[in-house]
């Protein structure tokens, strides 16, 4: 069964600081001139029906982290040996999806079209940085619901990090029941709205949440890892 949860933009909206480093911006007093334009953009935020997401608890029957691969009845996820190692105590999967909704890369694209190039990355920033406050909340109520069963949690991976490939989102998807996040995925397997994320949170009596990021993975052609070293 899948368990929704449905939020309002003014409950995950990212603050400045969150902002400040979603469009890498390090000199505080620059990010204070462009504080007028953010709050036009985040004034026709506020109205945003579309940010919701949940997870689904699948049993995890095994994990090969030789093989880089994770059993979930019929289902096989092909996540890599880091995150296959990662989830070696897992007895169960959180499988989940999240969206912030279309609104964000609307707004996005109706200030290209407009050639207002600065508010055009705000939005999409926005979206990105809201979208990844929403799913915090929702892994936060997971946590708190397994402790009351004496579980742990691991962090979240996702398809596209370290070595699962964003081709694993079909096998991922077909783990998730009706959750009418009206999330879907294009024949490239990317989602669609686009500011949405999936994968899983491991959980387990022994599950520990191991350290994620740059730390993890290797790639050298990660935007993430270029973004950081920048």
């Amino acid at each position: 069964m899948f368990r929704g949860y449905r939020f309002r933009f003014a409950d995950v909206c990212p603050d400045d600081k969150m902002l400040e480093a979603a469009l890498q911006i390090t000199d505080e007093e620059a990010y204070q001139d462009l504080l007028p334009v953010v709050r036009g953009v985040l004034g026709r935020l506020q109205e945003n029906p579309g940010i919701v997401g949940g997870y689904t608890i699948c049993p995890c029957d095994e994990v090969d982290v030789k093989n880089g691969l994770i059993h979930c009845g019929q289902t096989k996820l092909e996540v890599g040996k880091r995150i296959a190692s990662y989830m070696k105590e897992a007895s169960a999967l959180a499988v989940f999806v999240c969206t912030a909704g279309s609104l964000f890369t609307d707004l996005a694209n109706e200030y290209l079209k407009q050639g207002d190039l600065p508010e055009a990355f705000i939005a999409d920033a926005i979206g990105s940085v809201t979208v990844e406050n929403a799913m915090d909340r929702i892994q936060q109520a997971l946590e708190i619901e397994m402790n009351l069963q004496e579980m742990k949690i691991s962090n979240r991976y996702s398809p596209g990090y370290c070595e699962w490939h964003v081709s694993g989102q079909q096998a991922l998807f077909s783990l998730i029941d009706d959750n009418h996040t009206r999330v879907t995925l294009t024949a490239s397997c990317l989602m669609q709205p686009i500011k949405s994320v999936s994968g899983i949170i491991g959980i387990g009596v022994d599950m520990q949440k191991r350290p994620y990021g740059c730390s993890i993975c290797h790639s050298s052609t990660c935007v993430y890892r270029r973004i950081k070293h920048k």
